[in-house]
């Protein structure tokens, strides 16, 4: 029988774990006729749409488990796509002297060295060994589960069933459906350029509830965007003065920052920044004065910043302490490069990060530590985000008053009033910094990989830059750490295929060579 074209790999199934395409056909049929009412469909959307946020869910969060459990952080599909960490120019290797020669091959670094190396493979560990890529299956079971949530929502209306939570749930359910898309767009196909969009091959599209039998090919990027667009532009209606009861179920706020993003990469800078606008006029949700943060606690948790989270929050893994119970973790840490753009007066210095010794031997982060009360370091939307679109949008069409403005709104919170310096920056200059500022407040959310491949394409102030990965090691023998070499990563236009990660090789397979992917080339370390 031929695999359904939901089969990218993916077993396309409304319910999680159905393994052959007659069992997912036949139980997507009994659970459709299980549903009865719009209560059903928002089970539904709870168990099938919203990404685990409890870590108990998903982790023994026993430190020996943490620190020797990259094979879980990589392979289990509650975990979303931690690998986003680990490509960018915000991060670094870290190892631990005096004591760190017990380093183990199961270690967070060691397992994720061929992603942190942009190597042609990315999903081998230290050993060769595969880490079966589980993210892309797990994101497609959420969105077909969100088709099928939409679809059925059509026939439930016309049973009468309550309008207002027919409304909620399908637009919880279209804002879940694009943001997902939003993520597979641009971790697997190319960042989206505006003169090439009709024709750049991005990620396969899917909406339809019906399963039927034939294969997937990967959309263009206008399609995909554009899906996108429709489907939280539908939101942002449907979600009209719906009450939101807990920061893990999303809003009509939260669907407009993420169009504004999704316009923002489109370079529809005007919509952008009317997104932007609709969300900043939400009053209950506010920028964190800084000055206020006496520290103690992870700045993130509880903040009136924080719009909509979900997923769990992996930095407290990949950044996390090096010792505890005996073991050394050789783990990775902020790069000298993120923490060298930060003026020594910005408060987030001391809200967003914890130095690792009195030594001086470099930052982890710390916005949210891995407590059921946590916010996302990949899936979270904040307030400030809205500014930042906003600004960026306002300069790249060359309004730079009104650029410093929004851009200075979100400043005057982060440092003392008598060190907040003037902005005197216009034109290409405001661009780089309100980018730079992008940076540095949204600094391992999940925005800095996908910023830099947008920038790489951008058609009014394209900016793209080379990226050095240090690899370390121990001596022979000893607990001294050295510099064994680097591996570079070129800018976006002489170095593409790298900027892409790979379709996992079972969706290829299942695709039966519809679905291909860039060539990527391997990479030797510079000893230097």
């Amino acid at each position: 029988m031929k695999k359904e074209i939901l089969y990218i790999g993916l077993l396309c199934g409304f319910l999680l774990g159905f393994s052959a395409c007659g069992d997912f056909l036949e139980e997507h049929s009994q659970n459709m006729a299980y549903v009865k009412s719009v209560t059903d469909l928002d089970e539904i959307l709870i168990g099938e749409g919203y990404w685990p946020s409890n870590v108990n869910m998903y982790l023994d969060t026993t430190y020996d488990d943490v620190i020797t459990g990259w094979g879980q952080v990589t392979a289990n599909m509650k975990n979303f796509f931690p690998y986003i960490h680990l490509m960018d120019d915000d991060v670094s290797e870290y190892l631990y002297g005096n004591g760190g020669g017990s380093s183990e091959k199961n270690y967070p670094r060691l397992k994720a060295a061929h992603v942190h190396h942009w190597q042609a493979d990315p999903f081998l560990n230290a050993e060769n060994v595969e880490i079966k890529d589980e993210n892309w299956s797990a994101v497609w079971r959420r969105i077909a589960a969100m088709n099928s949530v939409i679809y059925q929502l059509g026939l439930v209306r016309k049973q009468g069933d309550n309008p207002q939570t027919c409304n909620r749930v399908e637009g919880e359910a279209r804002f879940l459906r694009a943001q997902y898309y939003f993520f597979l767009a641009n971790l697997y196909g190319r960042p989206y350029c505006k003169a090439t969009a009709e024709t750049d091959p991005c990620i396969p599209l899917k909406t339809s509830e019906d399963i039927y039998m034939d294969y997937f090919s990967r959309g263009t990027s206008s399609a995909v965007y554009g899906q996108m667009v429709e489907d939280l532009q539908r939101a942002t209606v449907l979600l009209r003065g719906t009450e939101q009861t807990t920061k893990y179920r999303t809003n009509q706020t939260a669907a407009f920052i993420l169009l504004s993003r999704v316009h923002l990469f489109m370079e529809n800078y005007e919509a952008a920044i009317a997104c932007a606008d609709s969300a900043l006029s939400n009053r209950e949700y506010k920028l964190r004065d800084l000055n206020e943060y006496t520290g103690g606690s992870a700045v993130f948790v509880n903040s009136p910043e924080v719009v909509f989270t979900h997923s769990q929050n992996m930095m407290a893994i990949l950044h996390g302490p090096v010792y505890a119970r005996g073991k050394y973790a050789s783990s990775f840490t902020s790069s000298d490069d993120l923490i060298r753009s930060f003026d020594g007066k910005d408060l987030r210095l001391k809200a967003f990060f914890m130095q690792r010794s009195a030594l001086g031997d470099g930052y982890r982060c710390v916005k949210t530590r891995l407590i059921d009360e946590g916010v996302s370091d990949i899936l979270a939307i904040r307030i400030p985000e809205a500014y930042l679109n906003k600004a960026e949008a306002q300069a790249l069409l060359g309004l730079d008053a009104e650029a410093l403005n929004t851009v200075n709104e979100l400043r005057s919170k982060r440092f003392a009033t008598e060190n907040l310096s003037a902005i005197t920056e216009n034109g290409e200059a405001l661009v780089n910094f309100i980018r730079d500022e992008r940076r540095r407040e949204l600094c391992y959310e999940g925005h800095r990989w996908f910023d830099l491949r947008r920038y790489a394409v951008n058609s009014v102030h394209p900016f793209e830059k080379e990226i050095r990965h240090v690899s370390y090691a121990y001596t022979e023998g000893s607990n001294e750490v050295y510099a064994a070499g680097t591996y570079v990563l070129k800018p976006y236009s002489q170095d593409m295929a790298a900027y892409i990660l790979p379709i996992p090789k079972y969706a290829i397979e299942y695709n039966e060579g519809l679905l291909t992917n860039e060539i990527r080339p391997e990479r030797e370390m510079i000893v230097e």
